[in-house]
């Protein structure tokens, strides 16, 4: 047949190309009648005009050229013309037309006597039109002979690539036969030497060790299994079985089967444990053809004690995975209320347990203060009443020599331990696992975990320790970070609230409705108390003070906001009864004792702006310990009062001091607490009166203060500071960092910064080797941002160091607020240090917390070398006190410490 196609496709060729070749000769015919007919249009028209420009009309030639212009453009009529598909040549006939109209019109003109000069331009025009149309009808038909002509060179060139196409396919077909036939014999050979060779593996496949077999991939029939095979699954003739039925116990195929995943040439390696040997294999699988059939042939390596060896591994990994995971929890979280039972649901689903709770003794209970449970239970924990002391005993041995109690099955201690037993199955435990949470060798809780499985159980000891070890660490650190809030909020000597509490208390009151009292107290002679009869003593004063305030003022608020201030806050109190207490309160004063006191006192109706109030109980008690110093001139603290000191309130006559040097700067070195090397000096002022006395700065400071003159001391020690370590510079001295105070007064100025940064250009001194030294009682003036402030200082290059921290000025949450460089540990904190542990214990928690900051500590008022060395062991780097120099003239600074 396909010999036939050739000469019959070549037939119809011929055909079609006979075909189109008559009608193209047929258009071509009829264009030619065009190009004909419109050149006659053309000499037509011109021999009309000749006519009746002569006088000699012809109607007649007149229609039948209206009929050929009528012909030519629509292609109907007697003339047998075709219209040209061309719009060029349309378009000049539409133009031929409507010049034939106007040349009608003029020979009628003319023939009316008109003059002929018209008639023949426009015949002129007529003939170049006629001559364009003419052109584009030839143009058109010698178009149309180029497309016939393209059209037969590509209906010959078509046919003849149809005829070498069909020549090649058949040749291509004849080939494919021949190799159709000789793959048919390959694959016949190919059957054949296949069954010979799975006939030939049997016998080796029967030798190896490993679990074979072979199993038909579509039907599952197995087909080959080796001896080892039929011995591990007990199989004296298995062929012919289903592969899952012999290999899985299944009665269906195998929803885990390899065989989807299988590809021609590849192995697929995969594990699976199977369910009738209990044993855990590797296997390899791979695509064959057995005996003709397409089939896969599995090999079994036995890989459970290596398996075994990966779980626990991956156990171990999970355990510390799961470890970590509660560390994390526990340090993240400050509240062990909401730490603590997510600790133990992370250790409960791990176990994959019934409950897990912690037991925490407590006044001789068990206290369950957290717990975890799968699901609600009504079954109680166990109490230290339930266990007996002989199990309790048994318990803490085992504790020592194991760890934790861990029971897989508690039937087990049914005959040995029936009373245990008994109690574990009161409590609905079927298994038990038990860890003591101890701190200093004492047992404080236990760590309870109920029911979970006896694989689980398995070397939990060192999980349950670990897991232990780290709450016993937030125990104690919550217990630390409880001692530094209540050393925050407290004062540790009247059990009154203390400084950071009252601006937050008194915050609070802004804006509040109803009545409030305010009685502000100051302990008059508490500085020369504590000079003549020791701080002790002065302590005991102190005490007896906030016992008389207590008695007086019942269900009131009592604060303690610096060294011998007092404050009590009664909101909602009455007039009258406010005014009752106070009587009361100056009565018991009045009365002797150990305490004398100041007191200023206002009563509002309501909370228009409490600090306002206290502003003006505070300025009632100036005025009140102002009379006291005035009848006991013996005080040492205000004894120049009356005569130089008192001149000092006077702007003028303070200026003048400054001008006349009588203010001296003195130097306190600062020492490492490790090799007692110089690493700065504090800057402290003298006054130094016409009588050659040096007044100590406690003796004029507070009246300057309160006159609000300090500023002019404060950037007069910065600004001989300056001085000096400008000449220092230029005699080559060692540099060390000087540390000055300011007061609230001068921290609120709005160009304080600006001042400091003035001073040292004027010196020439750059900031870094200058320490500003700030006290939190700048929070007492509106208008000072401790944190803004403390930012542009150290924006400025300035060291910015906290000072008196561990009086009425400390905050604990300051050091969470702002970020500063030095905080310097009052003297209050550094007396008994050596001497009491809870002293120690907060001081090195403040030093702790300090180094994780970056923030330097520095001990004030070291004086002995046991408190050296009790600092030095809780991490404090850095020491100023008597014990190393009391504060010095600047020259004799520069012979011992430079």
């Amino acid at each position: 047949m396909q010999k036939r196609i050739i000469p019959a496709l070549m037939a119809a060729a011929l055909l079609i190309t006979g075909v189109i070749s008559i009608i193209s000769i047929h258009g071509l015919q009829g264009n030619a009648r065009v190009i004909n007919y419109a050149g006659v249009v053309r000499g037509a028209t011109q021999r009309l005009i000749k006519k009746e420009l002569n006088g000699q009309p012809d109607d007649e030639l007149i229609r039948r050229l209206d009929g050929i212009l009528a012909e030519l453009e629509t292609g109907d009529g007697q003339n047998g013309l075709v219209r040209l598909d061309d719009d060029s040549f349309q378009d000049l006939i539409s133009q031929m037309q409507a010049q034939w109209t106007q040349i009608k019109e003029e020979i009628g003109r003319v023939r009316a006597g008109a003059d002929g000069a018209r008639l023949y331009q426009q015949s002129e025009d007529y003939f170049t039109l006629a001559d364009l149309t003419v052109s584009a009808a030839e143009d058109y038909s010698e178009r149309q002979v180029h497309t016939a002509e393209l059209g037969l060179i590509f209906l010959s060139a078509l046919f003849l690539l149809l005829s070498a196409a069909l020549a090649w396919f058949t040749a291509a077909q004849t080939r494919r036969q021949r190799l159709l036939q000789e793959a048919e014999e390959k694959n016949l050979l190919e059957r054949q030497q296949l069954a010979q060779l799975s006939e030939d593996l049997r016998a080796p496949m029967d030798e190896i060790s490993e679990l074979i077999y072979v199993s038909d991939i579509v039907t599952h029939e197995l087909l080959f299994i080796n001896e080892t095979g039929q011995r591990t699954l007990n199989l004296p003739k298995a062929c012919g079985q289903m592969c899952y039925e012999v290999l899985q116990g299944l009665d269906h195929p195998c929803e885990f089967c390899s065989t989807p995943h299988l590809v021609p040439g590849e192995t697929y390696t995969w594990e699976h444990s199977n369910q009738i040997t209990k044993r855990h294999y590797l296997l390899k699988d791979r695509l064959i053809q057995w005996e003709g059939r397409p089939a896969r042939l599995e090999i079994a390596f036995d890989i459970t004690e290596a398996e075994a060896e990966k779980q626990a591994i991956r156990h171990t990994l999970d355990v510390e995975q799961m470890v970590m995971e509660c560390v994390r929890t526990l340090y993240q979280g400050h509240d062990l209320s909401q730490s603590f039972p997510v600790v133990l649901e992370k250790l409960g689903r791990f176990l994959s347990a019934d409950r897990a709770y912690l037991a925490v003794a407590r006044d001789g209970r068990l206290c369950t203060d957290y717990e975890w449970s799968l699901q609600a239970s009504e079954t109680k924990e166990l109490s230290i009443e339930d266990i007996s002391p002989q199990t309790l005993e048994r318990w803490r041995a085992a504790f020592g020599q194991e760890g934790c109690i861990s029971y897989d099955n508690i039937e087990r201690l049914r005959e040995a331990h029936p009373e245990e037993y008994g109690l574990l199955l009161s409590h609905n435990a079927h298994s038990l696992v038990v860890a003591p949470l101890d701190q200093d060798g004492r047992l404080k809780g236990f760590l309870v975990v109920i029911n979970p499985p006896a694989e689980r159980i398995q070397s939990i000891a060192p999980l349950l320790q670990t897991l232990c070890y780290f709450l016993m660490l937030t125990f104690r650190r919550l217990e630390s970070e409880q001692q530094l809030a209540q050393l925050s909020y407290y004062d540790s000597l009247t059990s009154f609230y203390n400084r950071n509490r009252f601006i937050e208390d008194s915050n609070a009151l802004t804006g509040a409705s109803g009545p409030v009292g305010v009685v502000y107290l100051d302990v008059n002679g508490l500085k020369d108390i504590n000079d003549q009869r020791g701080h002790a003593y002065g302590d005991r004063v102190l005490a007896e003070c906030a016992q008389m305030i207590r008695e007086a003022f019942q269900n009131a608020d009592f604060y303690r906001i610096g060294g011998d201030e007092f404050v009590i806050l009664c909101p909602g109190v009455s007039q009258s009864s406010f005014e009752t207490k106070l009587a009361a309160l100056r009565r018991r004063f009045q009365a002797g004792g150990l305490c004398r006191a100041a007191i200023g006192a206002q009563w509002a109706g309501h909370f228009a702006n409490i600090h306002q109030i206290i502003a003006a109980a505070d300025a009632e008690m100036y005025e009140d310990k102002k009379n006291f110093y005035r009848q006991n001139p013996v005080s040492n603290r205000y004894r120049h009062l009356s005569d130089e000191a008192l001149r000092l309130s006077d702007p003028e006559v303070l200026r003048e001091e400054i001008r006349q040097k009588r203010f001296v700067v003195y130097l306190q070195p600062k020492l490492s607490s490790s090799d007692r090397s110089t690493v700065g000096a504090e800057a402290l002022i003298r006054y130094q009166s016409r009588s050659g006395s040096l007044t100590l700065p406690g003796n004029f400071l507070p009246m300057l203060e309160e006159s609000q003159l300090i500023s002019q001391i404060d950037f007069y020690v910065f600004e001989c500071v300056c001085f000096q370590i400008n000449a220092w510079i230029e005699q080559g001295k060692q540099l060390l960092p000087i540390s000055v105070n300011f007061s609230r007064s001068s921290l609120s100025q709005p160009d304080f910064v600006d001042s400091l940064v003035r001073l040292c250009r004027k010196h020439g001194v750059e900031q870094r080797y200058l320490e500003i030294e700030l006290t939190e009682t700048s929070h007492e003036a509106d208008t000072v941002d401790l944190n803004g402030l403390i930012q542009e200082l150290r924006q400025a290059g300035f060291t910015v160091s906290i000072d008196d921290f561990g009086t009425r000025y400390a905050n604990v949450a300051l050091l969470a607020k702002a970020e500063f460089d030095v905080l310097k540990l009052d003297r209050s904190l550094v007396e008994d240090v050596a001497v009491n542990p809870r002293a120690r214990d907060v001081v090195e928690s403040i030093v702790n917390t300090c180094k994780k900051l970056e923030i330097q500590v520095v001990a004030e008022g070291i004086e002995t070398e046991d408190q050296l060395s009790v600092l030095r062991a809780c991490g404090v780097d850095l020491g100023q006190g008597f014990l190393f120099s009391r504060p010095i003239p600047i020259g004799e600074y520069e012979e011992k410490f430079l």
